[in-house]
């Protein structure tokens, strides 16, 4: 079970489905269930570039960066927030906007208009509880429109079987 950034809503469950996850760096594209997420390698690229690249041209919903090395049960994670993220931002906005995360520290350039933003979830299972960040990519221009549709800390609360 999973909450995001102190939700005061407590925590929910959600289930996500495994999906195969390559050894090399690339982006996890969210899909139907019926289809399951998607990985795209971004060779030569770096998985932070290629995420926001295609979160502007192809319209996705939830996008992951995943640099390599990275844990399949810390993308499925991020795939999580980012789904709740989109979810709860589309609620206030006319039409989808891409939600971009990463399950580890994104390597960002602050000269090319990127913003990271951590994210703390609260990870519990049966055997343990945890603290874990899921970074959030975006832009500048994007910032001003997404601070202030922000709720007060805690309004989001998802949870996810781990």
């Amino acid at each position: 079970m999973m909450e995001i950034d102190g939700g005061f809503g407590g925590l929910d469950t959600v289930d996500l489905e495994p999906f195969s996850l390559p050894a090399r760096p690339g982006v996890v594209l969210d899909r139907p269930a019926e289809v399951g997420p998607v990985f795209v390698a971004s060779h030569p690229f770096p998985p932070e570039s290629a995420a926001r690249s295609l979160a502007a041209m192809r319209g996705e919903r939830v996008l992951v960066a995943c640099p390599w090395p990275v844990s399949p049960a810390r993308t499925r994670l991020a795939l999580a927030v980012g789904r709740q993220l989109a979810g709860a931002r589309e609620a206030g906005w006319p039409g989808p906007l891409p939600v971009v995360v990463c399950p580890v520290r994104p390597r960002c350039a602050w000269q090319s208009g990127g913003v990271v933003v951590p994210h703390l979830v609260s990870v519990v299972t049966e055997q343990a509880a945890q603290v874990r960040v899921v970074w959030e990519i975006t832009d500048h221009g994007q910032t001003p429109g997404w601070l202030s549709g922000v709720a007060p800390a805690g309004a989001l609360s998802i949870a996810v079987m781990a």
